[in-house]
């Protein structure tokens, strides 16, 4: 007989084509959900948790029924309504078998694994499976158009009978990197990133990659340091290998400013997903936080080798040029991005407008401030990014007065003061340190 409570945390069993979810007290058939009345539940409990041994019918009486006599005839019936929902006939009783004066068995094999195992996909999520690997793919290019893309794509995953929890977590990642990267105002972007992960925390509690999805959220969103620590804890836990987990891990450490273990992890989670760009991409982005410019750009450099298109991997490369002082690298890589209407302000010219301001071009700098200033009148211009450029340019009181903006929309990106020093100017300001002090840790 298996011991269940060998197994960390509420078991899942499999037999045939059915798993039965103790934790959600859920009986999945391949992707549909099937509703069991409590009384059904445990009898069917007491069937896998036997796996292929008699289940009498005095144990059944006295776990189902503790506080009432009940005839065997009541219990036939409860295992003559459970075959029903197994999808058994009178001549077809293949999985629950009757043992003559005795109780019941099951004739399938059981499989236990423990909750939470599998983060990614789940047997309910078998029928949408294609669409959601287009959508993740969408996420790992990360422009305006894929995101968006993606979003149609989660969005159309869901069935009422059974959600698809790993397109709920796209869901809530694709929302977050709307607002991480300036596509749209992070209130609206994280509010619909907090209901997806939450609904698919309510069908599935023990998702490691929906623990971390919440901790992300919590701490770009809110700043909330300590309850995402917990959900980041709570996500390892649950699963310490998973890639998702371990790129988290990197982000919170980047943002806390322990650079050392932001490297580390994001060196794990590469390890547990080699091929994918966005783990490759995200060791760079952590040699650049952690004030390591010449990796960065190295990092970089080779993901650009294997993929030319991989734009986010030049911008990142700008960036560490600017960083490391060298306006002219930053230059050609600028020059060479898409001039794409919906990623320029939120990139390439406020970038672009810092570059030239650094190599000296004065004039072509603030053509490009002011144009971004008209812009911002009309679409979505991160105060964040002004201030990049105004700083540049020894506007230091507008600079300030950009990020004060920055902090009252709560950008995101002010998780960044401490690692990235655009704003070396007015970092001995007392409202730049105000800013610090409350964004945290």
């Amino acid at each position: 007989m298996l011991d269940a409570r060998s197994i960390a945390g509420p078991p899942i069993y499999r037999f045939g084509e059915f798993r039965l979810d103790v934790a959600r007290r859920l009986l999945f058939r391949r992707y549909r959900a099937l509703p069991l009345p409590e009384r059904i539940f445990q009898i069917l409990l007491m069937l896998v948790e036997a796996n292929g041994g008699v289940v009498h019918r005095e144990a059944i009486a006295s776990r189902v029924w503790p506080d009432a006599a009940v005839a065997d005839g009541n219990i036939a019936q409860h295992v003559y309504l459970l075959r029903r929902i197994l999808g058994e006939h009178a001549r077809d009783r293949g999985l629950v078998m009757a043992v003559s004066r005795q109780g019941y068995r099951l004739s399938a094999p059981v499989i236990v694994e423990p909750a939470g195992l599998a983060d990614t996909v789940e047997d309910c999520a078998l029928e949408p499976f294609p669409d959601y690997c287009e959508a993740s793919y969408l996420l790992e290019r990360r422009t305006a158009p894929a995101l968006k893309r993606a979003i149609e794509i989660f969005e159309g995953a869901p069935e009422p009978s059974c959600p698809h929890v790993p397109s709920l977590i796209g869901l809530a990642r694709a929302y977050t990197l709307l607002a991480q990267d300036w596509h749209v105002p992070p209130a609206m972007a994280f509010r619909v990133a907090k209901d997806a992960v939450r609904q698919a925390l309510a069908i599935a509690s023990s998702s490691a990659a929906a623990h971390s999805m919440l901790s992300s959220i919590l701490l770009y969103a809110d700043w909330d340091w300590s309850s995402a620590k917990a959900e980041l804890d709570l996500a390892l836990r649950l699963n310490p290998n998973s890639s998702i987990v371990r790129a988290q891990v990197t982000e919170h450490a980047i943002c806390a400013g322990d650079y050392d273990h932001a490297i580390y992890e994001s060196k794990r989670a590469l390890m547990a997903e080699p091929s994918s760009l966005s783990r490759r991409l995200m060791m760079g982005v952590a040699l650049i936080h952690a004030g390591d410019y010449a990796a960065g750009v190295a990092r970089m450099s080779k993901l650009l080798e294997s993929d030319g298109e991989l734009q986010l991997a030049r911008r990142y490369r700008a960036q560490a040029f600017l960083l490391n002082r060298q306006p002219a690298e930053a230059l050609a890589d600028l020059l060479l991005l898409p001039q794409e209407r919906a990623e320029e302000p939120r990139f390439r010219l406020p970038l672009l407008a810092r570059a030239y301001a650094d190599c000296g071009e004065t004039l072509r700098a603030e053509q490009l401030y002011a144009s971004l200033q008209v812009m911002a009148a009309t679409e979505y211009v991160v105060p964040w990014n002004l201030a990049i450029v105004a700083c540049g340019l020894g506007r230091l009181d507008e600079g300030m007065a950009h990020l004060a903006a920055a902090f009252d929309r709560r950008e995101p990106a002010l998780l960044f003061l401490k690692s990235l020093p655009w704003f070396e100017g007015i970092a001995g300001q007392p409202r730049f340190k105000e800013i610090l002090h409350a964004v945290g840790p």
